[in-house]
């Protein structure tokens, strides 16, 4: 039943960034209005994407290494962007993360693996050594280009696909767990993040993966 679960979850989140694109791109409407049609071309990927985040209500900031910082529905996010490519990398590092004696790791490993296969949005984990923790930092790699569909609609529902992967992880987790003590219910934990965010100040805290 498990991994019939599973593999339910796995195909709707295959389909679904499917539906989405197709949705989007036969609205055919205007991208932003504070930017002008003969403009688009000569926005940059950078400034095309600040724009779009502030349209959508986030408040993006530059750190050190030029990714574009903000804050969606209580997450932290950032994107790399190129200067002569309409590509894009979303991370949204340090979402989660699981003691390293957690004997249900392996399981969980498993999941990320199998969610990975068929997800827009893939999932990786990384060891933090001092903290004794495994974190999960979750990413997407996509064209944004201003001649594609509504960006505000299509940034929103992609960010909106990051929630909908974590859910499935920490969703079929719970079912692995071992039920917590009150006292590691009560837990916050707080991690490094990649070492360009610590190096920047922008290391974010993070909930556990709760069971």
């Amino acid at each position: 039943m498990e991994d019939l679960t599973i593999l339910i979850a796995v195909i709707a989140l295959s389909v679904w960034p499917i539906v989405c694109f197709f949705y989007f791109r036969r609205k055919h409407k205007v991208l932003m209005d504070r930017l002008a049609e003969k403009d688009l071309d000569d926005v940059s990927t950078q400034d095309l994407v600040v724009t779009v985040l502030q349209a959508i209500g986030c408040q993006p900031q530059l750190n050190e290494e030029k990714h574009i910082c903000f804050k969606y529905q209580g997450e932290d996010f950032y994107i790399a962007t190129q200067e002569d490519s309409r590509f894009i990398i979303i991370w949204n590092p340090w979402w989660g993360t699981s003691e390293l004696t957690n004997q249900a790791l392996p399981y969980l490993k498993e999941i990320v693996n199998l969610v990975n296969v068929d997800s827009f949005v893939t999932t990786v984990y990384t060891t933090d050594e001092e903290q004794h923790n495994l974190g999960f930092h979750s990413k997407c790699q996509l064209l944004f280009t201003p001649r594609e569909a509504p960006l505000d609609e299509y940034l929103k529902a992609i960010l909106d696909q990051f929630f909908a992967t974590h859910d499935v992880i920490k969703d079929n987790f719970k079912q692995l767990s071992a039920a917590p003590t009150e006292k590691e219910k009560e837990k916050r934990v707080r991690v490094k993040g990649f070492a360009s965010y610590k190096d920047s100040g922008s290391t974010v805290p993070l909930d556990n993966v709760e069971a």
